[in-house]
């Protein structure tokens, strides 16, 4: 909810500068949500993996990210192996204070002013001891915990290191580091005590574990590997701040024996003469439980001597999850299914035929299949969850783009070679034999996006756009849709030892041209040229029929707008219920990072396609079909947009006559003739639409 408020607020302030990883986040979790509850209604029914290419943008403008080197192609960019830890420190501290922000703009006296930090925000006060002299007192605020690894545990044992993780959260929570440092009252360099305890606890305790990479058992990671220690990474832990600050921390060890016990870490107290001094408002003793939510893992890619490698992600789900995705990807089987019908019985009783969508596609029985294929899915989850009520929550592996169920004891060894700890998130509970299950939020989370979007002021000092709000399009309205790219990263490839060409980096465009036309009355509702905050490689002129000084606020005469402008009004008309009228919208959609349900598309690519057959182009669809030239010098996306509408009425007509799929024919014979070459039909050799 908070961050479809911060994509409409996106208008404050200087909208060419700002950059709002919250918002962006926001939006692909929403694009994840709609392809989860929509993707068995597709035709294949099947998803293509999400690119997340408009967060990966925003991260590559914000000097901060670029600063900290987060991502690849970026001068000394930071070992893939430690990349999440600064990613994750990163983000939380970013949107942390973007909230803060925005609630501060924000005259709702409701707001809260902050989000991230009441949840993993964690006090510590920073102590250094002199041999003479008063101690130096300050205190600090963090989001993350970075595990540090003492070396005097090396000496603890011989021939083992016979090392807890408690302790190692212990020594992290109240560290001891002996140094020189400068005493003012002496006036020299004396030998002090510097320590640096937590002296609060958050709700949700985020560990960095700083060991993973090419320096992993210089810094620590042999305490993880330990072969004695059956998951060395416990599954619940108690941490305690005492009334003298001493840490204690407790952590549920499995015996021999199969039963468990407590084993208990505890730091040396505070002095009363420096305590004494610190007002940090908390009570004291305070003790939290907390249970193992979350772990992020390096994979080394061929065993342990590979620098490369991925991450993989263990969390921690409700049982209920799986049902909760079923359930409504069935609501919207059944909606599809009652439209089907409805159209079905309009068009029986002389109305016109139903809208040719990409669900309409999919016959009403494979639906019916589909919909008990999830229904039998449904019963199955449910009976499992039933016979093993204790258990409310399974632990989830997410490998890439493969997602399967695991076991606690996988999320917690790390004795195989080729793994290794990266994150660890721990979260608060009321007791150990009372687990507690992320909530699903999604009903409280949910924003109606206001009809004022629609209503924009050009970033350019052109005339702003303004629309009756009170007559806009619909559910079952059609629209027509073109949008237009621009390249801002090229494809980097290079030759193998075999003389193959090897992709190592994919081009990525962005949209910089968004029409919408409103079928009804044929009014354009929208022509928005877009601002590009990165920098363009390639305006693809010669396709999309956009230049540099379309683009540029200082030369354009267009109504030049941001990316999350466009997007809302596109989602604007989605929620709507509109349906949108184009050619190749998937790639469309796909850019401006939205998720449209198939029932709210009409792609004339589709239309006009034959299975195992080429897909055809708009532009010879529109020579051959509608008998028009655009072969122009000047490429137009509302004339593209009014080309698929167009095209769609021509279809619809010739379905309701029954001379479509004869029309379609004659249509690829032409087409493998002329080898699909552009021109005006010739009207000897080729039969009439009409």
């Amino acid at each position: 909810a908070l961050n479809s408020k911060m994509a409409i607020q996106s208008g404050t302030g200087d909208r060419r500068e700002r950059i709002s990883i919250t918002t962006e986040l926001g939006l692909l979790f929403h694009l994840l949500e709609s392809l989860s509850a929509n993707g068995a209604a597709f035709p294949d029914a099947e998803i293509n993996p999400c690119v997340p290419s408009n967060i990966v943008s925003s991260l590559l403008l914000l000097p901060e990210a670029t600063n900290l080197a987060l991502l690849d192609g970026v001068a000394g960019a930071t070992e893939i192996a430690k990349r999440p830890e600064a990613l994750y420190r990163f983000i939380m501290h970013y949107m942390d204070k973007e909230i803060e922000q925005s609630s501060d703009a924000n005259s709702d006296p409701t707001s809260h002013s902050s989000l991230i930090d009441p949840i993993q925000g964690i006090n510590f006060v920073s102590v250094i001891e002199y041999s003479t002299g008063k101690p130096k007192v300050s205190s600090s605020r963090a989001l993350t915990v970075d595990l540090c690894y003492d070396h005097k545990l090396y000496n603890k044992a011989e021939t083992s290191l016979n090392v807890r993780f408690g302790d190692i959260l212990r020594f992290s929570l109240c560290k001891e580091v002996p140094l020189r440092a400068w005493c003012d009252e002496s006036s020299s360099y004396e030998s002090v005590i510097q320590r640096k305890i937590a002296t609060s606890l958050p709700k949700l305790l985020s560990l960095s574990c700083c060991c993973a990479g090419k320096l992993g058992y210089k810094n620590g990671l042999q305490f993880w590997k330990q072969r004695d220690k059956r998951n060395w990474l416990p599954e619940y832990i108690e941490v305690e701040i005492a009334l003298d600050r001493s840490v204690v921390v407790r952590e549920l060890v499995s015996r021999d024996d199969e039963n468990e016990e407590w084993v208990e870490f505890k730091s040396h107290p505070l002095s009363s003469s420096i305590f004494d001094n610190v007002d940090d408002g908390f009570k004291y003793p305070t003790t939290k439980k907390y249970q193992l939510d979350a772990v992020c893992s390096f994979i080394r890619n061929n065993g342990s001597e590979s620098i490369e490698g991925h991450h993989v992600i263990h969390v921690r789900a409700p049982k209920n999850l799986e049902c909760q995705a079923l359930r409504r990807q069935i609501i919207n089987l059944e909606k599809f299914i009652a439209g089907r019908e409805i159209e079905s019985r309009a068009t029986e009783g002389g109305g016109k035929d139903c809208h040719m969508t990409i669900a309409s596609r999919v016959s009403s029985s494979t639906l019916q299949q589909r919909k008990l294929k999830l229904q039998q899915q449904l019963e199955t989850a449910l009976r499992g969850h039933s016979e093993d009520a204790k258990e409310r929550c399974e632990w989830l592996l997410f490998n890439g783009f493969v997602v399967t169920k695991t076991t606690h004891d996988d999320v917690r060894s790390f004795t195989a070679n080729f793994k290794e700890p990266s994150l660890v998130l721990f979260r608060e509970i009321d007791d150990v034999n009372t687990i507690k299950c992320p909530t699903d939020v999604r009903d409280q989370a949910y924003v109606e996006i206001p009809t004022s979007v629609m209503n924009t002021t050009s970033i350019s000092g052109s005339s702003d756009t303004k629309h009756s709000t009170s007559n806009l399009p619909g559910k079952g309205d059609l629209v027509a849709i073109d949008a237009e790219f621009v390249c801002v990263q090229a494809e980097e490839s290079r030759i193998t030892s075999a003389g193959s060409k090897e992709i190592t980096s994919q081009p990525r465009n962005s949209l910089a041209r968004l029409s919408i036309i409103d079928c009804r009355s044929n009014i354009v509702l929208v022509d928005d040229f877009v601002f590009q905050r990165e920098q363009v490689s390639d305006y693809l002129t010669r396709f999309s029929g956009i230049r540099e000084s379309d683009l540029d606020p200082n030369t354009s005469p267009h109504h030049l707008v941001t990316m999350q402008e466009a997007y809302l009004k596109v989602r604007l008309l989605m929620d709507r219920g509109c349906i949108f009228v184009g050619h190749g919208l998937r790639e469309d959609f796909r850019i401006i990072n939205i998720s449209v349900p198939p029932s709210q598309i009409i792609d004339t690519s589709f239309i006009y396609h034959q299975p195992n057959q080429r897909y055809i182009s708009l532009r010879y669809l529109t020579n051959y079909v509608l008998g028009r030239d655009m072969q122009q010098e000047i490429h137009d996306s509302i004339e593209d947009a009014r080309a698929a509408y167009d095209l769609y009425t021509k279809a619809l007509s010739l379905r309701e006559r029954g001379k479509f799929d004869e029309y379609l024919t004659s249509l690829y014979s032409h087409g493998h003739r002329t080898q699909f070459k552009l021109r005006v039909r010739d009207e000897e050799n080729d039969p009439p639409v009409n």
